[in-house]
């Protein structure tokens, strides 16, 4: 596994740190990476967010898209790579940020 670097805005909290996130975590590093910003988790388990939400379970994560000139088009570049990786994960941009998620729940889609 290559070295990796994630920050946290303060006030950031984990109710713990899963594989899913740290998959997560090290594709969005290498996308980021090539783009010249370190990635910032602006939400996990704090904050917010509506019912239901994977925040609140510890399988889902906000990231700042601040330093991105096309954060959609990263977005993108994310979903392709985490979904090659494993169908569960969910990337939306969202206005301000990027919102991942490991959907427990979804069914494979043939």
């Amino acid at each position: 596994m290559m070295p990796i670097r994630v920050d946290c805005k303060e006030g950031v909290w984990f109710k713990f740190i899963s594989w899913e996130f740290l998959v997560c975590a090290q594709t969005v590093f290498g996308i980021f990476q090539n783009y010249g910003v370190i990635p910032v988790v602006t939400s996990a388990c704090d904050g917010k967010h509506m019912d239901g939400s994977y925040h609140y379970t510890g399988l889902g994560w906000d990231f700042r898209v601040w330093g991105l000139d096309n954060p959609q088009r990263v977005a993108d570049e994310i979903r392709i790579q985490l979904r090659d990786h494993d169908y569960h994960y969910d990337v939306i941009f969202e206005k301000d940020h990027i919102h991942i998620e490991y959907d427990v729940n979804k069914t494979k889609v043939a």
